[in-house]
């Protein structure tokens, strides 16, 4: 194969396994397996070949066989890499053909992480072959119904909002518990006061109501600092419906040059756009809630929001359950391992989403060892010596019962850590 290339290339430096030899020796590309045969030394090579011989066959050849095959190693990691490089190449793209192969195999929906990273780095994007799959008859098939959902979510992120309504008129009775849920979050979601910020931040706010609840934990539940309980006045604010995602949070270092990337901006588990920002500071968090025009939620409106009127430890009940959200060992395919897209669980009643697991959030508060003195009137408590602030909602790494609504931690303002994160309110 070599051959023919090298003397279309008029190569001075003699015959073929003189090529071999100086690539072996010089280029630090190749490495001898034995006397007559090489392998790559470097993986990144040999998977960028891969992509491009496979873009070659797919042109030159039967495309649908082609992308079939490769798509059958969809969610596999020796294959990841190959399959983003092959969709990062356009004029023309293969994204389409791709992502219809990849939708028929059965452990697509378990892949989330490939395709958020897929949405991010392919040369164009397009929402119909997700758009294709959903208008397929659900039949009787759950796994089948796994995958619409799993294209559902996608067209989240690609649809505006008037065609996605559209799409969820055309979805009624689908048989799908997930998907019948969504439609009436869409439904609950009108009579909701949720607006988008005319800020560049361009974050969703969601109306809290004020009212008056019970804060912390009764005797004989959670850990002593979260007592004594009592009961807390809050006014009515808003507060980001999701915490605040990479790609919020990008706009805020676009529009600050100066200001220094969070730990882990470079990390593809903690970096696609759609996961909540991790690896700021308490001070960070403060500066991007000025700029985006709000504050950080008190200790107590944090509270007041992720109990949306409950009084049981979690705030859909009183057992953890499972794949409720993610932390610990809820069941879910992040917990343990990374954070979770915004939005991957149930919302609360008061739709927020990631209230319970995900990544702890700063809060405006000082730390304190107990309630005794507080603020009952839903300010934040900023008196004492204390350095460390709250921290609020547990996290992925974090253990089941950090997920509780009146459970609480602190850090000191200067942390930077992959489980904490934070989300924006803002008064009326």
């Amino acid at each position: 194969m070599l051959e023919p290339a090298l003397k279309a290339k008029q190569w001075p430096g003699g015959d073929v396994r003189a090529f071999l030899r100086t690539v072996r020796d010089e280029s630090g590309l190749l490495t001898g397996w034995s006397h007559d045969q090489f392998g790559f030394m470097h993986l990144g090579f040999q998977e960028y070949l891969a992509a491009s011989e496979l873009r070659r066959l797919a042109f030159e050849g039967d495309k649908q066989a082609v992308l079939g095959q490769l798509a059958s190693h969809y969610g596999e990691s020796w294959w990841q890499e190959v399959i983003l490089l092959l969709l990062a190449q356009g004029n023309p793209s293969l994204f389409n053909p791709f992502m219809q192969a990849a939708l028929s195999q059965p452990g697509f929906d378990e892949a989330s992480d490939l395709l958020g990273l897929i949405l991010e780095e392919a040369a164009e994007v397009s929402p119909e072959p997700f758009l294709e799959w959903l208008r397929q008859a659900p039949g009787e098939a759950p796994e089948f119904w796994d995958r619409q959902w799993s294209a559902l979510q996608v067209l989240f992120r690609l649809l505006a909002e008037d065609d996605l309504k559209a799409l969820a008129a055309s979805l009624r009775g689908h048989p799908s518990p997930k998907i019948s849920a969504w439609l009436g979050l869409q439904a609950q979601a009108k009579l909701q006061n949720i607006r988008v910020s005319d800020h560049p931040s361009g974050i969703e706010l969601v109306l809290i109501p004020g009212g008056r609840f019970r804060m912390g934990s009764p005797e004989g539940e959670g850990d002593g600092d979260e007592r004594p309980a009592h009961e807390v006045a809050v006014r009515p604010f808003y507060l980001g419906r999701y915490p605040v995602t990479n790609e919020e949070y990008g706009r805020f270092l676009k529009a600050n040059p100066k200001t220094k990337e969070p730990e882990y901006w470079g990390d593809r588990q903690f970096n696609q756009t759609r996961q909540p920002v991790v690896g700021v500071a308490w001070e960070d968090a403060c500066r991007f809630a000025e700029w985006a025009g709000g504050r950080l939620p008190t200790e107590a409106e944090w509270e007041y929001a992720c109990r949306a009127g409950t009084a049981t430890p979690y705030w859909w009940g009183n057992e953890i359950g499972t794949n409720r959200a993610n932390g610990g060992v809820s069941g879910s395919q992040w917990s343990g391992k990374q954070t979770s897209p915004v939005g991957s669980f149930e919302p609360n009643p008061f739709g927020l989403y990631d209230t319970s697991g995900n990544v702890y959030e700063w809060t405006q508060d000082r730390w304190h060892e107990d309630y005794r003195g507080a603020p009952a009137d839903g300010s934040a408590w900023e008196s004492g010596n204390d350095p460390r602030r709250v921290i609020r909602g547990g996290s992925w790494y974090i253990k089941p019962d950090s997920l509780r609504s009146a459970y609480r931690f602190r850090y000191y303002s200067v942390y930077r850590s992959n489980f904490i994160g934070f989300r924006l309110a803002q008064d009326l």
